[in-house]
């Protein structure tokens, strides 16, 4: 039932690989596992809805966790999504409740302890918002999350056990009409100095929670509207728009790196020193010779920093070929930007997806693609939305994998699971 994994993967303290198998499923809860490296083996630690009591009580399910784990004190915190909801057009929202279902209870968040792998909810979302970004002050005790479909801003005091609602900071967020949507950044940028939480919308708006005010503003300094980032219609869904898709602390060098969707541009976010450069752009060599865009319709939530070398960025990116013996007509092309609607089903029988893995060497500016990523018995996982380095060498990601001994016409019938290959400096 695993069918994605979006951004859910770490590498603990522990140097277990913790993540999360998730389900559009209307009857099935997400689940964390732990894969230990060193004994090759992968051990089931929560299931959402025994976590949460709400597995078999005809709730909309906790299907997914859409964040990052994050480690204090022996415990990994995280939060928990939707799983079932609908689509049409590029926009998703939450689905009419079939009968004999109960409403979504509300996202929560949650942790587990490293030692025994008991889970706790600590918080919920307010009834029908999932948590489907989230960041942790390890200092400061706090818990941050944004809410989807309504964007409202929250976060849990781990002191007091408060939770507190900020209210909605995205327009009306993914359930907005005409120049009232905006679809939901995926990832915080939480300055550790200050506790400062910054965050962007899909028009290119950076904004700020201040620890200091509790008040949200909007950042003066910067923003994301790039002319190499391409043209966004911030109000047309199918797309993140000028959001930043990744965007991760550097302990060493104390700055955020993150990449713009689609566009695969590599950029440096200094609150400190109120600066924010593009750097370059490391989206797969294909795409770079082709001028074109990253396949994924919302970019891909995959940099992470070489276990062996802090200068240098790993990053995975996805593109497409078209399936051999194929002759593509003018129409068949992804849409472009502000188009809206994903590519149609017909195009993309045509054409297979593959990913590639890069890394850049910041001091001297040099990118890299190593090469498609395969597996060993010849297949190529697409579409991942995660990536974990470890201490022995090798990147983890949680990709789509095409079942194997498929039959002549059936279609390719994907699931969602955990991979690894050798880092480059190791080879």
């Amino acid at each position: 039932m695993a069918d994605s994994n979006f951004y859910s993967l770490t590498c603990g303290s522990d140097n277990l690989l913790y993540y999360t198998l998730c389900s559009h499923n209307i009857d099935t809860h997400g689940r964390v596992y732990r894969y230990d490296p060193n004994g090759d083996e992968v051990k089931l630690l929560v299931d959402f809805g025994v976590a949460t009591g709400e597995g078999g009580q005809k709730t909309l399910p906790q299907g997914k966790s859409h964040t990052p784990f994050f480690e204090h004190r022996g415990r990994m915190y995280l939060a928990t999504h939707y799983g079932y909801f609908k689509a049409s057009g590029g926009k998703e929202e939450p689905a009419a409740v079939p009968e004999g279902y109960k409403p979504y209870p509300g996202g929560h968040f949650m942790e587990i302890d490293m030692e025994t792998g008991k889970p706790r909810v600590l918080a919920t979302a307010p009834k029908a918002e999932g948590i489907i970004t989230m960041s942790m002050d390890p200092l400061r005790k706090r818990l941050y999350g944004l809410t989807w479909p309504r964007g409202l801003f929250i976060y849990h005091d781990m002191e007091t056990g408060e939770m507190h609602d900020m209210g909605p900071v995205s327009r009306d967020g993914e359930v907005g009409t005409g120049d009232r949507y905006f679809c939901r950044c995926r990832t915080f940028a939480m300055f550790p100095e200050t506790g400062d939480v910054y965050f962007t919308n899909p028009d290119g708006e950076i904004l700020c929670y201040s620890h200091e005010k509790d008040a949200i503003e909007t950042v003066r300094w910067a923003h994301m509207r790039r002319d190499v980032f391409g043209y966004w219609d911030p109000h047309i869904p199918g797309h993140q728009g000028y959001n930043w898709r990744p965007c991760k602390w550097h302990p060493q060098h104390e700055v955020f790196y993150g990449v713009h969707p689609k566009s695969g541009y590599l950029f440096v976010f200094d609150p400190k020193n109120e600066r924010l450069e593009v750097i370059d752009r490391i989206c797969s060599e294909e795409i770079r010779r082709s001028g074109g865009f990253e396949s994924f319709r919302y970019g891909y939530l995959t940099l992470d920093f070489s276990p062996d070398d802090p200068e240098t960025i790993y990053y995975i990116s996805g593109f497409y070929r078209f399936r051999p013996g194929v002759k593509p007509s003018p129409e068949d092309r992804v849409p472009q930007p502000g188009a809206g609607a994903p590519a149609s089903r017909d195009f993309l029988k045509k054409i297979k997806s593959y990913l590639s893995f890069v890394t850049y060497h910041l001091p001297s500016k040099t990118y890299t693609d190593h090469g498609v990523i395969q597996l060993d018995d010849g297949r190529f996982p697409s579409n991942t939305q995660s990536i974990a380095t470890h201490p022995n060498g090798r990147v983890y990601t949680c990709p789509m994998i095409e079942e194997p001994d498929l039959k002549e016409g059936g279609g390719a019938r994907q699931q969602c699971d955990l991979i690894s290959f050798q880092g480059p400096e190791r080879k």
